[in-house]
């Protein structure tokens, strides 16, 4: 018998172990038994003036004696997008286009009673740099609706080859992020709205509707914030995540009767203080609900997304920015764990043996306090 040993932090020492012409796939392994699929479409949202053109990636369990007849996809899609994640990751030419999927390419569904869950991405990112999540937690036995928002996503490719490319601008209000928020959780729920009603027209196979009358969201940063959102506004919502995202009014102070988890990187502290992200405190005070609120140390912001794994695999200096905290593939593992752990509770008759006490398993993972942090001591 030996023992195994998880390489839980990043580090830069460890280079030349991968070859650009090699596929690299992304997470590493997934943690579910389930094939996965996935369809990519455009879809404009109607509901706002001017109307939204919206890129949807579903992934869902697929038939496994029928996924070996598909192709597995590329990460990026197009050449356009791997020239621009390239440049954008600092990454050496022709990098992210080694970057290979567990999906499939549209095989078909293997049924439609698997639960339905919404991700929405963080300002300026890309769905596509939350591909290795989705794909994972539909290896589990959900379908995962991604979207690109348009005015807010810094590159987006659509099928007939047009490019649209935006500008973030981080230093903007909480207010004026609300307002981008409002925008956002309507592409939500008009996904929703045309699922519901054509669902098979879009996922192979299908030959029942989906699970429309219960459906859980999660979201990064304003994504997590879109999250609570969209519950507030629709009781089809049922249960949220937040992954470390600030959150604007109106949801801020509005307060949600429903199941929701925020969880934290190790910055993102739960405190009264108003120099800090008073948001964070206020949300969570204003939950009736069922609630945690989750810290994890040794991670920043980007830990919630694909990027860091990408960054780590790829840059020929192994991103020393990430020595000493969380890897790449640990924190897909981490991050699965925890939110499959909260959806089963709601879904799945799940026992929820994450959300009352520290795991052993996941040692960087703490339930968080209201803190009084002395910043003039710290450094900050």
């Amino acid at each position: 018998m030996f023992s195994q040993t998880i390489v839980r932090y990043g580090s830069s020492i460890c280079l030349g172990l991968f070859s650009l012409s090699e596929a690299l796939l992304i997470p590493p392994s997934l943690t579910g038994p389930l094939p996965v699929g996935v369809v990519n479409y455009e879809l404009n949202n109607t509901s706002l003036k001017p109307t939204r053109d919206l890129m949807v990636s579903i992934y869902y369990p697929a038939l496994a004696l029928e996924c070996k007849s598909y192709p597995r996809v590329s990460d990026f899609y197009t050449e356009a997008f791997d020239t621009w994640a390239d440049s954008w990751f600092t990454l050496p030419a022709g990098a992210s286009a080694t970057l290979t999927q567990h999906a499939y390419s549209a095989p078909p569904i293997a049924h439609s009673d698997f639960p339905l869950l919404f991700f929405s991405p963080g300002y300026g990112n890309s769905r596509l740099f939350y591909n290795g999540a989705a794909q994972d937690i539909a290896s589990n036995g959900y379908i995962v609706v991604s979207m690109d928002h348009p005015n807010d996503t810094d590159f987006t490719v659509y099928p007939d080859g047009r490019i649209a490319a935006h500008t973030e601008n981080d230093t903007q209000s909480l207010d004026v992020f609300g307002l981008i928020m409002q925008k956002d959780a309507s592409d939500v729920l008009f996904i929703a709205d045309h699922l519901e009603a054509d669902a098979h027209r879009v996922i192979p196979g299908l030959k029942a509707p989906l699970a429309t009358k219960r459906i859980g969201i999660l979201g990064h940063s304003l994504g997590g914030a879109t999250a609570s959102q969209v519950m507030l506004q629709d009781p089809r919502f049922v249960a949220g995540i937040n992954l470390d995202g600030s959150v604007p009014p109106p949801v801020e102070t509005a307060g949600l009767s429903s199941p929701f988890l925020m969880m934290a990187s190790m910055g993102h502290v739960l405190s009264k203080q108003p120099e800090l992200d008073l948001s964070w405190y206020t949300f969570y005070e204003n939950l009736r609900g069922w609630k945690r609120i989750l810290r994890v140390n040794q991670t920043q912001h980007g830990h919630y997304s694909d990027n860091i794994f990408i960054k780590g695999a790829l840059r020929p200096d192994g991103n020393p920015a990430n020595d000493g905290l969380l890897n790449g593939t640990y924190m897909f593992q981490l991050e699965s764990a925890y939110v499959l752990d909260f959806f089963d509770i709601w879904f799945k008759h799940g026992k929820g043996r994450l959300m009352d006490k520290m795991s052993p398993e996941w040692p960087e993972v703490f339930f968080d306090k209201v803190t009084y942090y002395n910043l003039s001591n710290s450094g900050q």
